[in-house]
């Protein structure tokens, strides 16, 4: 599983605290909804739109630099800031996933030969 990552700083960050704690509800659950569909911070107009003053909370999060303008496959939307400095990016679960059942089929197989110890 994927976690959406937030800084420990975040509730004194000046940019959350000029965006607006109701602001700030909709950059987290935006969060959480790009890291599960791995999306590398973009979140589309629709989504982030779709919730009470939707609108006008994006505005705010791009006026407080926490968000930028941005298009994905032609869809417009809105980008994270930095998302890929603090972030996984959808590779990279990709690739943890890979190895997550990789080592898990290894598991298994040892147990299936009745070798129950990790050779690790």
């Amino acid at each position: 599983m994927a976690w959406f990552r937030t800084d420990d700083t975040l509730h004194s960050h000046p940019k959350a605290r000029r965006a607006g704690l109701e602001a700030m509800g909709l950059w987290c659950l935006c969060g959480s909804w790009s890291m599960q569909y791995k999306t590398d911070g973009f979140v589309p107009e629709w989504f982030a739109h779709d919730f009470p003053r939707g609108r006008k909370l994006a505005q705010s999060l791009i006026a407080s630099g926490l968000w930028h303008n941005g298009t994905r496959d032609g869809e417009v939307g809105y980008q994270f800031h930095d998302w890929l400095d603090i972030q996984p990016s959808s590779d990279e679960i990709e690739r943890d996933r890979e190895r997550n059942r990789e080592r898990q089929r290894a598991w298994r197989q040892r147990l299936r030969e009745g070798k129950k110890d990790d050779p690790a």
